[in-house]
């Protein structure tokens, strides 16, 4: 009796410890190296992709393709207040992230797509940084 106890105990132990290193593995901080990383990665990337190239899993079952952040015509078409007011409002098929995200977080994931996924060539294919310069 007191053996099948112990088998029992031992189990659960095993199956707790499981459970914490599995918690452990999910943490975001351990994944992601900034909490905008993180953010792009919960409520974008399932849509625009993990390249923002608009190739998500999920964005693939939209009526409308979602945006390419890797396309100059992107960005040559889009303001960046157009941009934060899609995050926060949400447009066509995008849902609005306003209650998940403060104005300060949409703020951040719009400098973060920028910094990340928008091609560094111009119009023309100049050099974005040299046009800048003159």
């Amino acid at each position: 009796m007191i053996r099948h106890l112990l088998v029992i105990v031992a189990l659960l132990t095993a199956n707790l410890v499981g459970l914490i290193w599995l918690c452990r593995s999910i943490d975001p901080s351990i994944k992601y190296s900034s909490k905008v990383e993180y953010n792009y990665a919960r409520f974008c990337a399932g849509c625009h992709g993990i390249y923002g190239e608009g190739n998500g899993r999920i964005g693939r079952f939209k009526r409308l393709k979602p945006a390419k952040f890797t396309a100059e015509e992107f960005w040559d078409a889009h303001s960046d207040e157009q941009i934060v007011r899609s995050i926060a409002l949400g447009k066509d098929d995008m849902p609005s992230f306003s209650v998940y995200l403060t104005s300060e977080e949409q703020q951040e994931l719009l400098t973060f797509i920028k910094e990340h996924f928008r091609p560094t060539f111009g119009v023309n294919g100049k050099i974005a940084e040299l046009e800048d310069e003159n």
